[in-house]
């Protein structure tokens, strides 16, 4: 893996060299190392880059109220403002049959960051990966705990923890990019008679994008051209945020009602935009219409049933993406009435229903903090124990409603997730209304970079609906549809993840070669007063895109 990363970042200056030479300079720096393991093993693996800042040290043990606690501290010296650490270690349990380990960096004097958790168990070693990005506050100790038994006892071994400047830790990301999203091409321009022309004239544009990158709409959207043509402009995805939910498409028993969503719907078919579909049923409680919570039993059967059925019949093939049963590891609503089964029929039957869509388990704070309900572990535990089950669960959905996002804790999530080999999206991104427009900005753009840089993620949905002048948490314009700092950033991001127009001529072999990202691209080529027109496409391959034209 680390002669690939080398490999890998070697091509990227290359790249940024042919362009900007005077501007590129090595980079001596360290190689994010995206090794995760979520299977309990007998033997704990070599520590990550050698042991880092913890190489050679060992934790020490501390006591309390008279008792002996069995949980490590790491002491930490020379921590520097502003740097962002990964940690990473391996722990087994010696007097429990499991817990959950939270490891934490601060001090008794000041507010503790949660750099990551791990379902430990006992007889074999479980790998916890994470990390902090260290401010103003007095980091002094990287420390163990678990909630539940004072008195546990755990070993610790391959302990890790490895600084990343802020330029490290981008330089990092635009590798994964480069080799992730984008792809070199080299186009071939010759007559009829296969001889090369050197100095055909090109212009290639990329006329579509192969990463999807949307935003929720709601009724707001229905009839409101000027708001409609923003979103062309910027979006390729789309989910609806209340509109197929049971709450809105029948509120009173038997009385459907899928105009907003069918109105919503038309106009995504008639742009080509890629749209989720959000959700079919929520386990808490709070967003269950309140005349199925007054089900009986065999009635709410019956009802979910009907739900399903209606959907499906009525919007089969028209999303690409079923939020099944949302956030299942924080409520169970359904599995309380109809049995533990539950989620594996829903899935079942849709699946039967609608057997190309792609079925995501959808779940918030998974990425965004360290909860105790939806560890990662749990994430993964829950999708394996279904998939067990037989049932057809495709895609990882994590919400993403964020306060201060971690960085390094949110990368290390995606590594472990990423093991599954299952589409990743991120599908309600937003950021705290707590912080001012242009503090949500700037973490926006912290989450939206975190998110494009990781190879496992096939899509990043942001939870931007306006409605009523308003949205949940973060917008990206005003009403009158002006940017505000988020929108700067979006829009940004959007330009620098894009190949745009480019214009060349051939050389000596009539070639032409460049770095684009994946997608449709639309190439002219003109020669001798002759002139055509051709088309390409770049899907993701480490091997060059050849394309040859002839005039």
């Amino acid at each position: 893996m680390r002669g690939r990363s080398i490999f890998c970042l070697s091509f990227f200056y290359w790249v940024l060299s042919v362009s900007l030479p005077a501007l590129v300079s090595p980079y001596d720096g360290p190689l994010y190392d995206s090794s995760a393991f979520t299977e309990c093993k007998l033997y704990p693996e070599k520590p990550l880059y050698g042991g880092g800042l913890l190489k050679d040290k060992f934790p020490e043990f501390t006591g309390a109220d008279g008792k002996t606690v069995h949980l490590p501290v790491f002491r930490l010296q020379d921590i520097t403002p502003g740097t962002i650490y990964s940690f990473s270690t391996w722990i087994k349990l010696k007097n429990a049959d499991s817990a959950l380990i939270t490891v934490s960096v601060g001090d008794n004097d000041s507010e503790e960051v949660c750099v990551g958790t791990v379902d430990a168990k006992p007889g074999c070693w479980s790998f916890l990966k994470g990390g902090f990005v260290a401010s103003k506050l007095n980091l002094s100790s990287i420390y163990f705990k678990n909630s539940d038994q004072d008195d546990l006892e755990i070993e610790i071994a391959s302990a890790a923890l490895q600084p990343f400047t802020e330029q490290q830790w981008a330089l990092n990301q635009q590798t994964k990019i480069n080799m992730a999203r984008k792809r070199a091409v080299t186009i071939h321009v010759s007559n009829k008679q296969g001889v090369r022309l050197e100095g055909a004239s090109l212009t290639i544009e990329q006329v579509s994008k192969d990463f999807l990158l949307g935003s929720a709409i709601a009724y707001t959207f229905i009839g409101n051209t000027p708001y409609q043509n923003w979103f062309l402009e910027r979006f390729n995805a789309a989910v609806f945020e209340d509109e197929i939910k049971w709450y809105t498409t029948e509120p009173k028993r038997g009385q459907l009602n899928y105009t907003l969503a069918d109105q919503l719907l038309e106009f995504v078919r008639r742009n080509q935009i890629t749209v989720r579909g959000h959700n079919i049923f929520w386990e808490d409680p709070k967003y269950t219409p309140g005349w199925v919570q007054n089900l009986t039993d065999p009635e709410l059967k019956s009802a979910v049933n009907s739900r399903i059925q209606s959907l499906m019949s009525k919007y089969k093939d028209e999303f690409v993406h079923w939020d099944v049963n949302n956030e299942l590891l924080h409520f169970d609503f359904y599995e309380q009435r109809l049995g533990p089964n539950a989620t594996l029929e829903f899935y079942r039957t849709v699946h039967q229903q609608d057997p190309l869509a792609t079925l995501f388990l959808n779940e918030f704070n998974v990425v965004e903090n360290c909860d105790s309900k939806s560890t990662v572990d749990k994430y993964i535990s829950k999708i394996r124990e279904l998939k067990e089950d037989g049932m057809s669960m495709d895609g990882i959905g994590l919400e993403g409603h964020f306060g201060v996002p971690n960085r390094p804790r949110i990368r290390a999530t995606l590594d472990k997730l990423a093991t599954l080999g299952l589409p990743i999206w991120l599908t309600e991104v937003d950021i705290s209304d707590t912080f001012s427009k242009e503090t949500q900005a700037i973490y926006l753009e912290q989450v939206l970079r975190e998110a494009f840089s990781h190879p496992a993620v096939d899509g990043i949905m942001l939870w931007t609906a306006i409605r009523r002048n308003k949205c949940y948490r973060m917008c990206l314009t005003d009403p009158d549809l002006n940017n505000l700092p988020t929108g700067d950033v979006v829009d940004k991001l959007l330009k620098e993840w894009e190949t745009g127009v480019l214009k060349g001529q051939t050389d000596a072999r009539g070639s032409y070669s460049f770095y684009g990202f994946l997608g449709d691209y639309k190439v002219t080529a003109s020669y001798g007063g002759k002139v055509v027109d051709a088309a390409f496409s770049l899907s993701r391959s480490e091997e060059t895109k050849h394309f040859s034209i002839q005039l």
